[in-house]
């Protein structure tokens, strides 16, 4: 097998789960496609490509980001991988490779003080837990290709020690075990839209020929939020969240992001209520160059707008993207009402976001 990695898996199987970002830079870097080439393929300002240029380009102080794109470069010259085959979907979960080793990875690793370790030079990563005697465990194991797309994405973060490198699991690393977890379940109970691979890659204007977007991929595990599948939902003929309230709650959601919350899906709305006020405490300490503080501010303004029983639903249904079943379960509301209130709760967002000024939503960071 020419075109894979040395665990077996193809470089086509690996480019499947990059983000868009990801394809922008390795076509812009080994295709030596111009920023302004990719800026008119995809409609937008080259200032918009070149932004995601370097957010990929400083990732790669990470050993495990820089050693996968450094490969993938290498294949795409080699003609090893092709970025126009690699953003088409898998047919089913069951044929992607990559699949069934990040989802046994993120499950291990949400066991108490889990750890994954990865020895420079070594094709396998373990996730390890220590006992009560103090002694690790092996958790699960996993090629060294996988976890670093999962260190890629941002679902795991750590610190190099010698030639070990320790990561721990992050918030959007739980968000995407979430939603293939609840896809998982989905398709197995028959209402999955669609099983496939988790890539979250859009077949959008640029990264698809006009022949390939006329093609019917079925969708991948967790390649849109609940925001936006209500937002593909047919209502009478109209979408049922128009694309202001998806535009809105995914800002809501970009804050969440950027500012870095330690806030799990189990937060109780008293620990959410501290960490805003955290954010008012100390004002002083801002820089207009913190854009952590920045997106910690807009998102606090936000929920401050919304109230304490609107705000619980956005942050489950923007920031930790739950679904709808879940919200009704979990705030004790009636069956089949989570999409009006979700509907209620992005309308009086947009609200919020319509009255503010300045284009801080328009940045890509």
């Amino acid at each position: 097998m020419q075109n894979a990695t040395p665990s077996g898996i193809e470089h086509n199987s690996v480019l499947r789960w990059l983000p868009d970002e990801v394809h922008l830079y390795l076509k812009h870097t080994e295709k030596g496609a111009s920023i302004r080439a990719l800026a008119r393929d995809m409609g937008v300002h080259a200032s918009t490509v070149m932004r995601q240029v370097r957010k990929t380009e400083a990732r790669r102080d990470d050993p495990l980001v820089d050693a996968l794109l450094t490969r993938l470069g290498e294949g795409l010259r080699d003609g090893q991988a092709d970025l126009d085959r690699g953003d088409v979907q898998a047919d089913a979960t069951e044929e992607d490779p990559v699949s069934p080793h990040m989802l046994r990875l993120l499950r291990a690793m949400l066991k108490d003080k889990a750890v994954m370790a990865v020895s420079q030079g070594v094709g396998t990563a373990v996730v390890l837990a220590a006992r009560d005697d103090g002694d690790p465990v092996a958790l699960a194991k996993g090629p060294t290709e996988v976890v670093e797309v999962m260190a890629l994405r941002g679902w795991i973060e750590g610190h190099t020690q010698g030639r070990i490198c320790r990561y721990h699991m992050t918030a959007e690393g739980r968000v995407a075990l979430n939603r293939m977890l609840a896809q998982m379940e989905s398709r197995a109970t028959g209402f999955a839209e669609a099983p496939a691979g988790f890539s979250g890659i859009p077949q959008a204007a640029g990264f698809a020929s006009n022949a390939k977007s006329k093609r019917r991929f079925k969708r991948s595990i967790g390649a849109d939020s609940p925001v936006r599948v209500l937002g593909r939902a047919k209502g009478r003929q109209q979408p049922y969240l128009s694309a202001d309230l998806v535009a809105a709650g995914e800002r809501l959601h970009r804050d969440f992001a950027l500012g870095q919350f330690a806030l799990s899906g189990s937060s109780s709305w008293d620990r959410v209520q501290a960490a805003i006020a955290s954010t008012a405490a100390g004002p002083q300490q801002r820089h207009p160059s913190d854009r952590k503080l920045d997106a910690r501010k807009r998102f606090a303004d936000a929920i401050r707008a919304l109230g304490p029983e609107l705000g619980q639903i956005a942050l489950a249904v923007c920031c930790h993207e739950k679904g709808m079943e879940r919200i009704e379960s979990d705030m004790s509301m009636p069956a089949r009402s989570g999409k009006y209130m979700v509907r209620v709760t992005l309308n009086y967002l947009a609200r919020h976001y319509a009255n503010l000024s300045g284009d801080d939503h328009d940045l890509i960071y």
